[in-house]
């Protein structure tokens, strides 16, 4: 079959999904047949779907009109361990270890996982009780010679065990563990063999990419070290915890292939809020691992109206930070634990799912410009992804605290993208959708089907029914794929220039320096070059470009107020939603719209239209454009490529 490829989408498959067969990596064909087969054969033999339904879903894979999360794309299928959720949220204790070894595991399997570092949460940790002496050595002499790990290195201590790291996600885990354990049983001496781990440069075969050898592992154990051994017998605070969470997420970048995407929250009353408000603002390369959040509830916005000073500077501070570098962000508590079994107090790092702790992400997405005004094509495409997603509930899991929370929750997302195209097909300009009795009417349909579906055939399979069903979510490079709006975002430019970024060993890379493109050293990553592509977005092909706006042409109150319509009438898990604002808007204009909206937004997230380098696409003028491209018998179009406008997002 013809494939209908976005612009990039080709390059994004190729570069993210497409796995590696002998000599040579999937066709699309053979991808959308792997993780349709490799899903429906997540359930026992006599409740595996029909053929019939295995064949309409991989039609309508195969056509884009409806897509998986990248996660299912890149697992679903394999042989051997199926991680299936690509983001996660982690608790607390008993143990002092149990958050960040966990934290730590998911990291290293490619997921995102987003906590809350409020005290009130941290009160319960154990103590580190004692100081710990770390040794590092190499028993086999295989660093002897490279410098920047020989300087680490010395004989073992007479005093101690020596702790040979395993070769492997879970020894790296487990050394983690071993420390803190020992810091919190009264501290000691504890001798790390390197020996087994592989040199840099060598392959991941099992995740894919190149090793990066044991300097990020003892670096984190450092780190990690420092700060215990500066809390002996003292509570660890928000930020002590932070700050082991990002030496632990900087460790995990292996192979310019994992990216640690996480979400930090902090509730507004804490004793530690202001220092946790500008923790990036003060030292934007302390946690760049991270987006934050302030969590906020009904006694926030009840303390405002009472005029209590500190919620009116928490909200001052917030509103600062958002018009500087588009952080931190609010996360309503109390709108999200509406429909729970718990006060739900974390997000995913791209804020589509609040769910309790040790949760899961499992998403996908129906393409609303697939189906403009065929609203029981879309219905069927709905029904069908969500049966796709309560199967994957199946899924490999290994922890078995998440296992408990998944199999009594059931907790799926299915989501929209290509809405300003749909909106459009509708003849409304994309601020005008809150507006629509029509499309208000679409969504709820589309809302219910879903939500009767799964009840339907959770009940089939004697399961529970999932405590919610449907989610905007960013979307990211699935939306590449077929060239189409990323969620409900509009369009950021109908002319730009897109930054790529890929590995220098990436083969993908050789066939874009081949087309001619301007490649560039990138400034924020080693072993990184970036590709830039003038590009014209596709949507100009199908509609007017008087119906089509430009993020940066929509009033603050106008993109709340679409973010809202979608959280009213669609997602019963909450939406992911960046409003950019102008660079010079007033910060009582912020203030203002925020205060308007906050009550019905469970996140909300603010980003300054500014230009840095090598920023993900840059706006410009059609004229620019056609002076870029002219000497070029090719035509570029698309959107960009990256994940999300701050690089927080994991690749899969």
């Amino acid at each position: 079959m013809n494939i209908e490829w976005g612009p990039l989408g080709e390059m994004v498959f190729n570069r993210t999904y497409s796995r590696r067969i002998d000599d040579r990596h999937e066709t699309w064909q053979e991808t959308i047949k792997r993780v349709v087969r490799g899903n429906c054969s997540l359930l026992e033999e006599d409740f595996e779907p029909s053929e019939y339904e295995e064949l309409m879903l991989e039609d309508l894979f195969l056509r884009m009109q409806a897509l998986p999360a990248g996660r299912h794309l890149w697992v679903s299928g394999v042989e051997g361990r199926q991680f299936l959720f690509n983001c996660h949220t982690a608790g607390w204790g008993p143990e002092l270890h149990n958050h960040f070894t966990w934290m730590f595991n998911e990291l290293l399997k490619g997921g995102g996982v987003g906590a809350n570092y409020s005290m009130d949460l941290l009160s319960e940790l154990p103590l580190p009780t004692g100081k710990v002496e770390l040794h590092f050595c190499d028993l086999d002499d295989r660093y002897a010679e490279e410098e920047s790990i020989a300087r680490s290195l010395c004989s073992p201590s007479t005093v101690g065990c020596v702790f040979e790291i395993p070769d492997s996600r879970e020894g790296w885990v487990l050394a983690l563990e071993e420390l803190i354990d020992l810091a919190q049983s009264g501290g000691g001496t504890i001798n790390f063999d390197i020996s087994k781990i592989r040199p840099s440069g060598s392959l991941i075969r099992g995740f894919g990419g190149i090793a990066s050898g044991p300097a990020p592992l003892i670096e984190l154990l450092q780190g990690t070290a420092a700060i215990l051994n500066a809390n002996i017998g003292q509570q660890l605070n928000t930020l002590d915890c932070m700050n082991i969470d990002h030496q632990i997420a900087s460790c995990v970048i292996s192979g310019n292939v994992r990216r640690s995407a996480r979400m930090s929250i902090c509730h507004w009353n804490d004793p530690d809020i202001f220092d946790f408000i500008d923790c990036k603002l003060n030292d934007p390369t302390s946690h760049w691992t991270t987006n934050i959040s302030v969590e906020i509830d009904n006694d926030w916005f009840e303390a405002i109206r009472q005029g209590d000073l500190h919620a009116h500077t928490v909200l001052d501070k917030v509103a600062a930070g958002m018009a500087v570098n588009g952080e931190p962000g609010f996360f309503n508590s109390t709108l999200a634990s509406e429909g729970e079994r718990e006060t739900i107090r974390i997000t995913n790092p791209c804020g589509e799912i609040a769910m309790g702790e040790w949760s899961n992400c499992n998403l996908g997405h129906v393409n609303l410009a697939a189906f403009g005004k065929d609203l029981s094509g879309a219905v069927n495409a709905a029904r069908l992804m969500t049966r796709f997603l309560i199967r994957a509930t199946f899924g490999d899991i290994e922890s078995p605290e998440q296992k408990a929370v998944v199999e009594r929750d059931r907790r799926i997302g299915v989501g929209l993208f290509g809405v300003q195209e749909w909106a459009a097909a509708h003849g409304l300009k994309w601020s005008e959708i809150s507006k629509s009795k029509e499309l208000k009417l679409y969504l709820e349909t589309l809302k219910w089907a879903i939500v009767l579906e799964a009840d339907e055939y959770s009940d089939q399979l004697g399961i529970n029914f999932p405590i919610k069903s449907t989610t905007i979510a960013p979307t990211g490079t699935i939306a590449k794929l077929s060239g189409h709006s990323e969620g409900i975002h509009p369009i950021f430019a109908k002319y730009f220039i897109q930054r790529v970024r890929f590995a220098e060993n990436d083969e993908t890379l050789q066939r874009e320096i081949e087309k001619g493109r301007h490649v560039e050293d990138c400034l924020y990553s080693d072993n990184t070059k970036v590709v830039s592509i003038p590009t014209r977005n596709t949507i100009l092909d199908t509609y007017d470009e008087d119906l089509i706006e430009e993020v940066s042409s929509i009033n603050i109150h106008d993109l709340f107020a679409v973010q809202a319509f979608f959280q009213e009438h669609f997602a019963n898990n909450a939406v992911s939603f960046t409003a950019n604002i102008p660079e010079n808007m007033k910060l009582s204009d912020l203030k203002e719209a925020l205060w308007e909206w906050l009550p019905y937004l469970k996140g909300t997230t603010v980003f300054p239209d500014m230009s840095r380098p090598q920023s993900p696409y840059e706006r410009i003028d059609k004229q620019t454009f056609l002076e870029l491209t002219g000497l070029r018998n090719e035509i570029e179009t698309g959107q960009a490529v990256e994940d999300c406008a701050n690089g927080a997002c994991p690749v899969k």
